[in-house]
């Protein structure tokens, strides 16, 4: 869903400065739209903290003893179909322990969580927008220290997004007060590690595995399909465990799809997905700053295909090595910063089938 008016970003690109590249400037939330290497980034990196209510789900986890579980939505890694995906956090609700009907499954803009720290206390509440979900669902996927840092100067949590949010840094820009402070250790920042801290938000659990498989023929699906890897909930109250594998969305000729479900390994018109590079191409596509930047690329010397993993996956370099050969080689072209992902050619291919 979209809402314009005064929570939109209006972003405007300042004048080339002095020195370095042109800078982007959000004029409704006074903070950065600049990604890494100068990139104009869809959304400033003070957005989160302006929601609208008429976009914002007010959930009481109490009210739903079957559980809940909350994701931020991000963009599918392969995406046939004519469905839209909408931004924002993706909510689950039901009502009975056990129950497969879910009295809530859509996206919404932020979720005002309300969470009671005890039979006493009263009723408190927090905001889940979705920069903070994928923001820390990109720091969980790298294992970075995570802290929760308030602005020393005006009090407000801070955020790390985009690059900062999967590199541990010390030195922070408050985007409210836009005035730089210093934390004691090096980390990334976000208001979700304090609510969970603060007001008790229990964890998701560890997941189990996904135990079906797919072998998917996409000409039976004229609706077309998409494809997710599973990423675990920033919250999950359920008393099952969440399944881990590879999400798939198909559908035949319906708005509900025909296909909904996690399975352990997918295979859609002879193509296997390599589940660790779609995971990782997953969380590289929901970064700015890696657009234009992740590509399929091969050793010259053994011809195989390179992979980067971990923090590298997620650093643009202007060279690589070899894992199998040792091999130092650049981008095939010219010279550019790039991340290896063979994942690409995988996209590719069944966007052609399709």
């Amino acid at each position: 869903m979209s809402h314009a008016g005064k929570h939109d970003c209006h972003i405007e690109r300042i004048p080339q400065p002095r020195k370095g590249r042109p800078k982007y400037w959000c004029l409704s939330h006074e903070a950065s739209a600049t990604a890494r290497y100068g990139g104009k980034m869809d959304r400033c990196e003070g957005a989160y903290r302006s929601i609208p209510s008429t976009s914002t789900l007010q959930l009481d986890p109490a009210d739903f003893p079957g559980g809940i579980a909350l994701w931020g939505a991000v963009e599918p890694v392969i995406n046939t179909s004519k469905w839209k995906v909408d931004s924002g956090i993706h909510v689950h609700a039901r009502r009975e322990p056990g129950a497969r009907k879910k009295e809530i499954d859509r996206n919404f803009d932020a979720v005002e969580l309300v969470v009671r720290e005890n039979l006493i206390e009263d009723k408190k509440s927090v905001m889940i927008t979705r920069d903070t979900a994928v923001a820390y669902y990109l720091c969980r996927f790298l294992a970075q220290p995570l802290d929760a840092l308030f602005c020393y100067h005006c009090g407000t949590p801070h955020l790390d997004s985009d690059w900062y949010a999967v590199k541990p840094h010390r030195t922070h820009l408050c985007h409210k007060c836009n005035r730089l402070f210093r934390a004691g250790r090096r980390s990334v920042s976000n208001p979700l590690a304090a609510a969970q801290m603060s007001l008790g938000l229990p964890p998701s659990r560890e997941p189990k595995r996904a135990r079906k498989t797919l072998d998917m023929d996409s000409s039976k699906f004229v609706g077309g399909y998409q494809v997710w890897a599973s990423n675990p909930a920033i919250l999950w109250t359920s008393p099952l465990r969440e399944e881990e594998g590879i999400h798939v969305h198909a559908w035949k000729d319906k708005r509900k799809p025909a296909e909904d479900d996690t399975f352990s390994e997918v295979m859609i018109d002879g193509i296997l997905l390599n589940e660790p590079h779609l995971r990782t191409f997953m969380a590289q596509q929901s970064l700015y700053y890696l657009r234009g930047k992740i590509h399929s690329v091969r050793c010259p010397k053994c011809n195989q295909p390179h992979f980067d993993q971990g923090v590298a996956a997620f650093r643009p370099t202007l060279e690589k090595k070899c894992a199998t050969c040792s091999t130092i080689f650049s981008f095939p072209s010219r010279r550019k910063l790039f991340v290896g992902n063979p994942f690409v050619d995988t996209v590719s291919a069944l966007n052609h089938q399709g």
